[in-house]
């Protein structure tokens, strides 16, 4: 998690940046598109990986998702983020990537504030089924402080309105949550409260 810390400006050296995987690097990238100096401000950030097994949802293959996204809040109180994710399943992936427009954070696994509620408009995708300009989301879960692994759901697509309920609801997940194979979610600062 140190890496995932450190390209949010966490204070790392340069030696540690350089160690880190290429989706950090992207990680980096979208902090500074954002303008992210510190982690003053962030709601939620994710370099993560969930592999769900063909039992659970009845396919012939892994279904597989992947998550990159920095969610923060402006002075203001509104939230601004950006986003890559996809999701491969029955030998397809689909990608979609856009701005983060809406976060929440509510309490899971018996820890408190570790769990972000994101979504956000999809400014493109390769996926027919999903139209440029709907909307996506899902939970990412920080379990940091627990012997266990972080975890995230699957997206969910569908309006403005949708979306904005999803993000106001501290309603838990409906499917999953799934624990992530590979990276990191940081809910947060990303600073231990101990």
């Amino acid at each position: 998690m140190a890496g995932l810390w450190c390209v949010l400006g966490c204070g790392c050296g340069q030696h540690e940046v350089a160690a880190t995987a290429t989706s950090t690097a992207e990680l980096s990238g979208i902090a500074a598109q954002l303008g992210i100096a510190s982690t003053h401000g962030l709601v939620a950030a994710g370099d993560d990986e969930i592999v769900v097994p063909p039992s659970v949802f009845g396919t012939t293959t892994d279904v597989v998702g992947k998550f990159l996204f920095v969610a923060v809040l402006d002075r203001s109180g509104q939230v601004h983020g950006l986003y890559r994710a996809s999701e491969a399943l029955e030998g397809s992936t689909f990608h979609y990537s856009g701005r983060l427009t809406c976060a929440g954070v509510y309490d899971f696994n018996g820890l408190t504030g570790n769990r972000a509620k994101v979504g956000g408009v999809i400014d493109a995708t390769d996926d027919t089924s999903v139209t440029v300009g709907s909307f996506i989301w899902w939970q990412a879960i920080d379990n940091r402080k627990l012997p266990r692994p972080d975890q995230s759901t699957f997206p969910g697509f569908g309006d403005q309105a949708a979306n904005e309920a999803f993000c106001d609801s501290s309603n838990p997940p409906r499917f999953g949550p799934f624990d992530v194979v590979r990276g990191n979610i940081v809910v947060g600062s990303g600073e231990d409260d101990d």
